[in-house]
């Protein structure tokens, strides 16, 4: 197996083609800054017949994920803890210092139970940027898809197809546009079809919520299996999709594999505080504009629409109860059918309209101040291990989001498989979501 000595993603700092740029003096003062030291070909060499191995290759990539996710779980419950105190803390002050009324209903039911449960999950998501980045770091990504690349022959695809598919676990649009490095268009429609299915990040909120609550004695073990199984069911859709819409052999591709490097802490940390701030922007930009929406449809009207047994149905409700049918034979009800659809737009927004929708029980005295959605979603007792492995499944393997379907659009330039991928998903989620809520009813509850 040969390896290169040059890094993929990155130059050193003597490399000729920075020195012969006119920007060859900042990325020389750059590559100062990010300086990796580089193992030996012979250390590499020696590691790799481990991490490369045909069988122990894959129990380490297996190990590796499941690490990851233990410490995403174990680590960032104890921060997340301190967050839905200050939660609880923040709607305590409210409801003594501003006069009841729609404008302290925003913010206690809005901004502190919309926003706040989506924000309190941030500690998880730096965990696993800052996981995901030494694996980075350390090259170890391209081993991982020499692994798979084996593999990926089965569905018609080589290793190339990986790394893209590895970079939705972060986010599937920018992942749909690295497929523009694949060079056969067929390849690259195919695993773009592929990618909705890998769970990017904005989906681990309501893993973390629902495992944590309704499996926590396994949430790691929850969470591996739905990881897992959404890359399986997205490898079954790619052997429908390429036998129905392809028909293409495989080219060889050699995957390069450069020498392992040291990570360096500071620059991991750079990346996970990168990461943060771009999860904090979307926070207090869309979700929180999408909270602001749905706390309206769900507050109006008041007292304008009664049903028969004289109780105020909201606008929100009102729709819920619209789509909630075709959503029943998976277990949900009209506040679980609300929040998925609102997932459509953004991922995030399944938790941030749960935390709008999901109050705290007005006549529970003191219980009234815990913000916390874990806290509230107990005291409904609306959800159950067998709905709430459905929810999980159905929120796995939909559409992630209407960015991601533009994106397949525009890489591709027709809506087709765009459009294809939207009701694909969805049918899959559904039948899945069904399967899972049948068979969980007898075995769980």
């Amino acid at each position: 197996m040969s390896h290169e000595k040059h890094y993929s993603t990155r130059h050193s700092s003597n490399c000729d083609s920075c020195k012969k740029t006119k920007h060859g003096n900042k990325r020389r003062r750059a590559h100062k800054g990010r300086y990796f030291k580089e193992f030996s070909q012979e250390q590499t060499n020696r590691i790799d017949k481990i991490l490369t191995h045909p069988i122990w290759g894959v129990f380490f990539f297996i190990l590796i994920i499941w690490l990851v996710f233990y410490a995403t779980f174990s680590l960032g419950s104890y921060p997340q803890t301190g967050i839905e105190w200050l939660m609880d803390y923040g709607a305590e002050y409210i409801s003594e210092n501003i006069p009841d009324g729609w404008f302290s209903d925003f913010l206690s039911q809005g901004v502190i139970m919309g926003v706040g449960s989506v924000l309190a999950f941030l500690p998880n998501i730096l965990i696993l940027f800052f996981f995901l980045s030494l694996l980075q770091e350390t090259e170890y990504i391209s081993r991982a898809a020499t692994v798979m690349d084996r593999y990926m022959h089965h569905i018609g695809l080589h290793g190339s197809s990986f790394i893209p598919l590895l970079m939705g676990f972060g986010c599937n649009v920018p992942a749909i546009m690295a497929t523009r490095t694949i060079k056969r268009k067929s390849d690259r429609i195919l695993t773009m079809l592929m990618i909705p299915y890998i769970p990017c990040s904005a989906r681990i909120p309501t893993f973390l919520l629902f495992a944590g609550i309704f499996f926590p004695s396994s949430q790691v073990l929850v969470l591996s299996l739905l990881y897992f199984g959404g890359i399986f069911i997205g490898i079954l859709m790619a052997l429908l999709f390429k036998r129905i819409f392809f028909n293409f052999g495989i080219r060889d591709f050699s995957i390069p594999l450069p020498c392992y490097r040291r990570p360096s802490l500071g620059y991991s940390i750079y990346n996970m505080w990168d990461a943060a701030w771009q999860y904090l922007k979307k926070i207090g930009t869309v979700v929180l504009l999408a909270v602001v929406i749905v706390w309206a449809l769900d507050y109006f009207p008041l007292k304008d629409i009664e049903n028969k047994n004289n109780e105020r149905i909201s606008y929100l409700e009102n729709f819920g109860k619209i789509v909630q049918p075709a959503l029943a034979p998976l277990g949900f009800d009209w506040k679980m059918s609300v929040s998925l659809v609102t997932g459509i737009t953004a991922k995030e927004f399944i938790i941030s309209t749960l935390g709008v929708v999901y109050k705290a029980d007005e006549n529970a005295g003191q219980k009234e101040l815990e913000t916390s959605l874990t806290s509230r979603i107990k005291e409904e007792q609306q959800f159950n291990k067998a709905n709430a492995l459905s929810f999980m499944i159905f929120a796995l393997l939909y559409m992630p989001c209407v960015a991601t379907a533009y994106t397949i659009r525009k890489e591709t330039g027709t809506w087709k498989w765009a459009v294809l991928s939207i009701f694909s998903t969805i049918l899959v989620a559904w039948i899945a979501s069904f399967v899972t809520y049948r068979i969980a009813l007898l075995l769980l509850n």
